[in-house]
């Protein structure tokens, strides 16, 4: 889903941009674009492709959603805490979990029950639904045999007690569950707006019901998304927003326009030039910075059921790994992020352990001709390694950067490795998703950011029959070893499992070709305060955030 404190206390790992209530003095300057005192305006380069949150696995609807939507519980000042569950208790041996809701409402007035969770859940690893989460989720006793085909749901151990009561019950004890209810796809999910809708649900969003601080008041696709606040939720008091407008700018020049004329409030994700242009706002209290890791990655994924059988083999995907200067794609085209050598980005712990400080990139020591290695993968294809080979990269869209970023790879692939590089360009993001879940592609450039805080969220991505296993990865020593990491708390021996599985993904096997490393270079108007920028399940947190004129 597909991504902080300030710089200086930033190479620690943390979780979120702190609040920035009182970073200015006082203030003068107008709101901009916004219309009403309490209104904030940003953008996202993507619109959502639906607000199913069963089917969804991007950052734009993850972010959307969870500002519409009360999971149980959620993040807050880099803390996890109590949101549609007001409380909860588990066993001795941290199997059976029992949560108990507070007392809210749907902004239809109905309230909101423990068979909501269940249905959602349901819905979640019914196999007809095709999550691309599901799997996230198999921790739950019962939920991977009934999302495999191999089960019914009443074996799924997840079950409301009551109305206000909802206990699950794991396979194992699992040190990340609680923020795993953090994430949008198991909010509550109301089973009577489902089915009235059938196969359109989550399109219309007149149709949904809302438990969060927001509705979405109006979608238009490609353009816009309006949320409003929403005067049945149960903490509204406490939201001071009452409308946020989600522009979709799919060009981040544009983004930056909007943002020096303040018809954007807040921009992130920008690039090394303008954030070098802001520099004498920032020090002048004009804007205000935030930046430091975040945990997300970028990689290039080889379709290890690759038709033409290229990328089969392992030799021939580590070459193509292997001959991509990362500094340079960082420093000379993406201008974002910093380069990886490695498949877990920073900001990931294991307990209290810094993944990416204690496992080694061994991918950076790597020696000997990219081209030789190809060559010996092509002869154990029985393929003549002299012979001219055709490999296609699949392009998501027609932005400029991610034009300049294909034009890089085939540039390096084809003066490396001596091969041609033929470019596909997905019409849509739809269309996108669809040739990579149905294998159509060779190469593809994808990215991941965290949904919880533990490399798990990573690794478990190439384990088989995950929705998002992008390279159509199955082995099950790799399997095996991913899941031992759930069977114990001893945090060292899960550091050392995590480090083997990432080891086996990015040089034995070369499933994927790590690129960068997310770096959060976010920045706000300063008339905005307590604003949150999440990292984990979301983009943006509005809930507490507030405009002073």
């Amino acid at each position: 889903m597909n991504n902080k404190k300030i710089i200086g206390a930033l190479m620690t790992v943390f979780m979120m941009v702190p609040l920035f209530a009182g970073c200015s003095g006082k203030n003068t300057t107008s709101v901009g674009a916004s219309k009403s005192p309490q209104e904030i305006n940003v953008a996202f380069g993507d619109d959502m492709e639906s607000m199913d949150q069963s089917k969804m696995a991007d950052t734009v609807p993850g972010t959307i959603l969870n500002q519409v939507n009360e999971c149980l519980t959620r993040i807050e000042n880099n803390k996890l805490v109590a949101a549609g569950a007001e409380k909860w208790e588990t066993s001795a041996d941290g199997l059976k979990w029992t949560f108990h809701l507070r007392d809210f409402k749907y902004n239809d007035g109905k309230a909101v029950k423990a068979q909501d969770y269940v249905y959602a859940l349901e819905r979640l690893f019914d196999p007809k639904v095709a999550s691309p989460n599901a799997a996230l989720f198999y921790v739950i006793k019962g939920s991977e045999e009934f999302n495999s085909g191999k089960g019914k749901f009443e074996d799924v151990e997840v079950k409301a007690v009551n109305d206000k009561t909802l206990e699950i019950t794991l396979k194992e004890s699992t040190p990340y569950f609680l923020q795993l209810l953090t994430m949008s796809c198991i909010g509550p999910l109301r089973k009577d707006v489902v089915e009235a809708q059938g196969d359109t649900y989550g399109t219309d969003n007149k149709k949904l019901v809302y438990s969060g601080p927001f509705v979405v008041d109006e979608w238009a696709k490609g353009s816009k998304i309006i949320l409003k606040k929403n005067p049945e939720y149960w903490g509204a008091k406490d939201v001071k927003l009452e409308k946020v407008n989600v522009h979709i700018v799919p060009e981040m020049a544009t983004q930056e326009q909007m943002f020096d004329s303040k018809q954007l409030d807040i921009i992130d994700s920008v690039k090394t030039e303008y954030s070098d242009k802001l520099k004498d706002k920032v020090s002048k209290g004009e804007v205000i910075k935030a930046d430091g890791y975040e945990p997300g990655n970028g990689y290039v994924a080889f379709n290890s059921k690759d038709k033409n059988k290229i990328f089969t083999n392992a030799k021939v995907r580590k070459a193509f790994s292997l001959a991509i200067d990362r500094e340079q794609l960082i420093n000379n085209v993406t201008k974002r992020g910093t380069p990886a050598y490695g498949f877990v980005p920073y900001a990931i712990n294991v307990g209290d352990i810094e993944y990416r400080k204690e496992a080694k990139e061994t991918l950076k020591d790597v020696k000997g001709d990219p081209k030789q290695l190809l060559q010996e993968g092509l002869k154990e294809l029985g393929l003549n390694p002299n012979d001219q080979i055709t490999v296609s990269y699949l392009q998501s869209n027609t932005k400029q950067t991610t034009k300049s970023t294909a034009e890089f790879f085939q540039n390096q692939w084809e003066s490396k490795l001596g091969v041609k590089v033929k470019l596909d360009i997905a019409g849509d993001g739809a269309t996108f998703n669809k040739m990579i879940r149905s294998g159509e592609f060779q190469i593809v450039q994808s990215g991941w950011g965290a949904d919880y805080n533990d490399p798990m969220n990573f690794l478990e991505l190439l384990m088989t029959g995950n929705g998002n296993n992008i390279p159509l990865y199955s082995n099950e020593k790799y399997d095996a070893l991913v899941k031992s990491s759930q069977k114990t708390n001893d945090m060292k021996k899960r550091l050392e499992i995590f480090k083997e599985a990432e080891n086996i993904i990015v040089n034995e096997e070369a499933l994927v070709a790590p690129l960068s490393y997310a770096i959060k270079q976010a920045y706000v108007q300063k008339y905005v305060k307590n604003m949150r920028l999440e990292v984990f399940s979301t983009k943006y947190d509005f809930r507490s955030a507030t405009i002073e004129k």
